[in-house]
């Protein structure tokens, strides 16, 4: 029976683990903590429940914080480069063409 559930944890371990790159881009707090429940219930009871879902409402929430903070940086990122660009001092400034010249590329 112990090494069924050993099993039996692995594998909702190693299928938690792939479907945690999508889930969490989406899920946050709520999820984190009831994968955390499941995962603890596994492991430790009721009591372990209770502590993982804790540990995951966390670190969903944490997880969420950083993904919002990243696609602000993105937005804020491109919307300076569309600023810069439209910009006088780029328009006039003189730009390179690869077509009408190779760059000089050095090879050995």
């Amino acid at each position: 029976m112990k090494i069924l559930r050993l099993v039996a944890v692995a594998a909702f371990t190693l299928m938690m683990a792939a479907s945690d790159v999508n889930a969490q881009r989406r899920g946050g707090a709520v999820r984190g903590g009831v994968r955390g429940a499941m995962v603890g219930g596994l492991l430790g009871g009721s009591a372990g429940a209770e502590v993982g879902a804790r540990v995951g409402a966390v670190t969903g929430g944490v997880r969420r914080a950083q993904y919002r903070a990243d696609q602000r940086a993105i937005r804020s990122e491109a919307q300076a480069r569309a600023a810069f660009q439209a910009g006088t001092q780029y328009q006039g400034s003189v730009h390179s063409n690869f077509h009408q010249s190779q760059p000089n590329v050095i090879v050995y």
